[in-house]
């Protein structure tokens, strides 16, 4: 005979009395009735799937596609012939109403057991595996609720958000994240009032301050430039009233990338002359060493060599004093030898050292992880730049091929930009076959 809703919500009564969180309670009639998770979460909570659809409702209201139990039950089949697939957003609005992370209501087969790795479960571990109660947030609730309060722990998850997003840059491009960042910069500005504690107010700032640099990178690598002069301009004034010098001086820094990329090295010398100014002794080495190394591509757009090189030995001397401890969060890609060397290497282009050059990006490109395809392909065009300065011209066009697929796989007109720029200054070789068959490449597909 089959149980109502009702008698699966008495049962997790009490559970619930007996110490047992929905979190065990899902996990465990998944275990012994083979619930799917989202119906286990569902049930231990002692919902109807037409309960779910109207908190929905009311939560999320819309009047023109109200969600009704039916859609609810397509999102519970599935992975069944008649069921439909659930979105990210769907699992993170239904992970709100389950008091759970959208993840745990995926399911699916789980072969942890052949990691043949001995590793002694933390705390994290069983957090996650869903064994313990939870200690914070798993999840933010999803875009359009309203945070009535802010915490340390929403601040954390602030964070952990920011983070995402810059690793999925990396990865798939800015074309992929900048609409999410955008709104998730707005939604820690909305709630900048609403902090409980002074403390927590100054660590909102800052993160928002993150979130709008890492929005100022996104359009300067989709060339809207304008909009990530805005976003820069706006970390900048958030990291000052947090009290972040750090933070402030690396706003600049990104701004006077703006100017690089537009060839004006007077303007970027300007802000990164402000931007070493606040950073001072006392802050970290990995925002003095970035900020160094930005200078010395500045003074090679001015054609100023040995001044350039004088700041990209500082850029490697101060270097030597970045780790994983000292490097903040939003620039703690800097603290790994792959950057650095794909950064000496691109000022060394600059500063039209292409031999030396090639050096410092072979061993970026040993070095870098295959997760970061965007600086993979920007290190491939800045190689082709090099064996062009040297009239190599196979090699570059061999380098320009690499860097155009993967510039094609991040959506990166940055990169995209950079490759066209790169064809100009092949003119003189259009007689080359390789030359010609980089033409239609970049040009016709």
């Amino acid at each position: 005979m089959a149980r109502s809703a009702r008698s699966y919500e008495r049962e997790a009564d009490e559970l619930r009395v007996s110490g047992w969180t929905y979190r065990q309670i899902a996990s465990h009639w998944q275990r012994r009735y083979g619930f799917n998770p989202r119906v286990a979460f569902r049930l231990a909570h002692g919902l109807t799937q037409a309960d779910v659809a109207q908190r929905w409702n009311e939560q999320w209201p819309d009047a023109d596609a109200p969600k009704t139990a039916k859609q609810v039950s397509y999102w519970e089949i599935w992975p069944g012939a008649a069921g439909r697939t659930p979105s990210l957003d769907t699992l993170n609005k239904l992970a709100f109403l389950y008091r759970c992370a959208a993840g745990e209501l995926l399911g699916g087969e789980d072969y942890s057991h052949l990691d043949t790795t001995a590793v002694r479960p933390t705390e994290s571990d069983a957090y996650m595996s869903g064994f313990v109660e939870e200690t914070r947030p798993s999840v933010l609730p999803p875009a359009g609720t309203v945070l009535s309060r802010v915490t340390e722990r929403v601040v954390d998850d602030f964070e952990l958000v920011t983070s995402t997003y810059r690793a999925i840059d990396y990865r798939e491009g800015s074309g992929r994240v900048s609409a999410d960042v955008a709104a998730h910069l707005r939604r820690m500005l909305e709630t900048s009032n609403r902090t409980t504690t002074s403390t927590t107010h100054r660590r909102l700032l800052r993160a928002a301050a993150d979130a709008a640099q890492l929005a100022g990178w996104l359009a300067i690598d989709a060339q809207r430039y304008d909009q990530a002069e805005g976003y820069c301009r706006l970390a900048a004034s958030l990291a000052d009233k947090s009290n972040d010098r750090a933070l402030h001086a690396y706003s600049l820094g990104v701004m006077s990338y703006i100017h690089l990329h537009a060839g004006d090295g007077k303007a970027a010398l300007r802000l990164l002359e402000t931007a070493q100014g606040l950073a001072g002794r006392g802050n970290p080495p990995a925002v003095r060493s970035w900020l160094h190394e930005a200078t010395g591509e500045a003074y090679g757009l001015l054609g100023q060599p040995q001044p350039g090189l004088v700041a990209l030995a500082r850029a490697e001397r101060v270097f030597d004093g970045v780790d994983a401890n000292s490097a903040p969060a939003w620039l703690g890609f800097y603290n790994a030898d792959c950057h650095a060397a794909r950064l000496k290497g691109r000022c060394l282009i600059r500063l039209r050292q292409p031999r030396d050059a090639t050096q410092a990006l072979y061993e970026a490109l040993t070095l870098l992880p295959p997760t970061f395809v965007r600086e993979r392909s920007g290190t491939l065009i800045d190689l082709a730049v090099a064996y062009v300065q040297m009239g190599q011209v196979e090699q570059a066009c061999e380098m320009a091929r690499q860097a155009d697929t993967l510039a094609r796989r991040t959506g990166s007109e940055r990169n995209r930009k950079r490759l066209r720029e790169l064809l100009v200054d092949l003119l003189p070789w259009t007689n080359v076959n390789g030359v010609q068959s980089l033409y239609r490449q970049v040009l016709l597909n």
